[in-house]
């Protein structure tokens, strides 16, 4: 069963990205105990994250990633997880401004949106510490620097 679907219509994603996350996916899920799971990314424009950003959250702006859990009954049928968006512009954009790897900004954004799905987030300091070092940590496996310095 694969831990990861990528839908990317525009084939942005170089293969070796994809190698990388798919194989990180696998090693979230074994570490927290859902290897049996799977997500769906989507690669998205500008527009559509801004329009999914807006419908679901009620923000009327772009993003980098969204997290979405799949709370219908089919979740335990599938072991579909939920589903995660990220925005190439953006992410492309952002990698820019902060002087980061492209391919490991995508990949921290997977990341990131996984730990989400998994129940983690960063609402308040102590959260965010714990979640950012699962992060770290798991990406390190990549040699990825901490995309928090």
């Amino acid at each position: 069963m694969k831990s990861l679907l990528i839908f990317d219509e525009s084939g942005l994603l170089q293969e070796d990205v994809v190698a990388k996350m798919s194989l990180i996916t696998k090693s979230i899920f074994i570490d927290e105990g859902q290897e049996d799971s799977m997500v769906n990314l989507k690669i998205t424009d500008i527009d559509e994250i801004t329009h999914l950003n807006n419908t679901y959250r009620a923000k009327n702006k772009s993003t980098n990633v969204l997290s979405f859990v799949n709370g219908d009954i089919s979740k335990d049928i599938t072991n579909n997880l939920g589903d995660i968006a990220i925005c190439y512009e953006y992410v492309d954009k952002e990698a820019k401004d902060e002087g980061k790897n492209l391919d490991d900004h995508l990949i921290h954004m997977l990341v990131h949106g996984l730990y989400h799905i998994l129940g983690y987030d960063h609402e308040n300091n102590e959260s965010a510490s714990v979640m950012e070092a699962k992060e770290i940590n798991k990406l390190k496996e990549l040699n990825i620097k901490n995309p928090y310095l």
